[in-house]
């Protein structure tokens, strides 16, 4: 009876009855990196980050996270999930992210762009020499200001880690028919290394012919896609861009509006991707066209130049 009391007096007290002292019970917490970001051209990237921090606990104290670091991570946002374990068997855990940014780039990168004088920048600049005298309109090829060189900044700007391998090359010619157009663009994708033809042709016929010059100018437009097709090239076929009627070079609207149908027809006959520079440079002709009634303004261009930069992301950039 006595022995009974003395036991149960010390249990009251907290005094240990088994051979050997007992360490006290510390709490364990885990505490994960900071989420991660990483760039990359790929589907996916291998990304390494830290280890996470166990404190607390009775060691040792091992850590472990899922997917590892090292892993191939995908695009996108990944949760990482980390555990710690010590020696009692007590655990922890804690999350963090790793995020995987895909920066854009182009399945080609080598752009040709071929036409007639729309192409190589023409401008046009009214001159008086008096005031009875009607305005006389001078012609000036502006390379700077033609599309093609407003497109690649803009190519450049979006796809930077191929902005040294991105080319724009202006094969604008004033005054041309589509009749010289064909054996011309033939010979230069014969001796180019070109990926992408960017086609924008035919002014030239239908403003010497009007209706009359159509069929010959669908076909031509016809043969070079289908050349610049069987060569391995992406064709973007450019339909025409309004005029402003009643000026002293331009082909009336009906006619414009009419080659347009038939350029729509060959884009789709070929498997040409189908650029509108019609309907956005309607919006505001007289902004956008100059006095002839025929050639972009400077500023015209550059819309042409955001028009084709729109069509070459939705359909060039790797998804």
């Amino acid at each position: 009876m006595l022995r009974h009391m003395m036991l149960v007096a010390l249990l009251a007290l907290g005094v240990a009855c088994d051979d050997g002292p007992t360490a006290p019970s510390s709490g364990l917490i885990l505490t994960c990196p900071a989420a991660v970001g990483v760039q990359t051209t790929d589907a996916a990237a291998p990304v390494t980050y830290p280890d996470p921090v166990a404190t607390g606990g009775v060691a040792p104290v091992t850590t472990s996270c899922a997917p590892a670091s090292g892993s191939a991570f995908p695009v996108g946002t990944t949760a990482v999930s980390c555990q710690a374990t010590d020696a009692r068997g007590q655990t922890a855990t804690c999350r963090t992210t790793v995020t995987v940014v895909r920066l854009p780039t182009l399945q080609q990168t080598r752009f040709l762009a071929f036409g007639d004088s729309i192409t190589a920048g023409e401008v046009t600049v009214p001159v008086s020499p008096t005031r009875e005298a009607p305005p006389v309109l001078s012609l000036v090829v502006v390379p700077s200001a033609s599309y093609p060189s407003q497109l690649l900044p803009l190519l450049q700007g979006r796809y930077a880690t191929q902005s040294g391998q991105i080319v724009v090359v202006n094969e604008g010619k004033p005054g041309e028919s589509v009749v010289a157009s064909v054996p011309r663009l033939g010979q230069l994708l014969a001796n180019g290394s070109h990926e992408v033809l960017l086609l924008l042709d035919g002014y030239n016929d239908l403003l010497g012919f009007g209706a009359a010059a159509i069929p010959r100018v669908a076909r031509a437009l016809d043969d070079m896609a289908r050349d610049a097709r069987a060569r391995g090239l992406a064709v973007y076929l450019a339909q025409l861009t309004p005029p402003i009627p009643g000026r002293q070079r331009s082909i009336p609207d009906q006619v414009i509006r009419q080659m347009n149908d038939e350029i729509r027809v060959i884009a789709a006959g070929e498997g040409a991707v189908l650029v509108d520079l019609y309907a956005p440079l309607s919006t505001d002709v007289t902004r956008f066209i100059g006095v002839d009634g025929l050639h972009p303004t400077e500023a015209g261009y550059q819309r042409m130049a955001e028009v084709f930069y729109a069509r070459i992301r939705e359909t060039l950039e790797v998804r």
